[in-house]
């Protein structure tokens, strides 16, 4: 069975590379480009999340889409992996209550060893 990721970047070409990485996995994507209502997180059921800090063009950093994933009850338990050029990345990451972090720029092994333990 086929783990979902929803990627929530507002860098076109990071959001190609994620894509093109994870379905190499056998991992579905489903992308954004930009922010995304909670609703519609929900609706889409991910298995994880991994999702940008900043957002350019969307009220919500996603350090609050991050806190609102974690807040709600449907989405309580699906981990968030914050990918962002932030210099206090962990910090961030532990305000909003996600599973972990990586600096960009990345090494796509380990980007991809972090996410294929958050799946498991």
């Amino acid at each position: 069975m086929y783990k979902k990721v929803l990627v929530i970047d507002d860098d076109e070409e990071l959001l190609w590379l994620f894509e093109t990485i994870l379905n190499q996995e056998q991992i579905q994507t489903v992308t954004y480009h930009s922010g995304i209502p909670l609703a519609d997180i929900i609706a889409t059921a991910p298995d994880l999340v991994l999702l940008d800090v900043n957002i350019i063009g969307y009220k919500k950093s996603g350090v609050d889409i991050c806190t609102e994933i974690k807040a709600n009850k449907h989405l309580l338990h699906t981990p968030v992996l914050l990918v962002s050029g932030e210099s206090d990345l962990n910090a961030l990451a532990q305000r909003c209550g996600a599973d972990d972090f990586i600096a960009k720029p990345f090494n796509i092994d380990y980007l991809m060893d972090k996410v294929k333990k958050l799946l498991t």
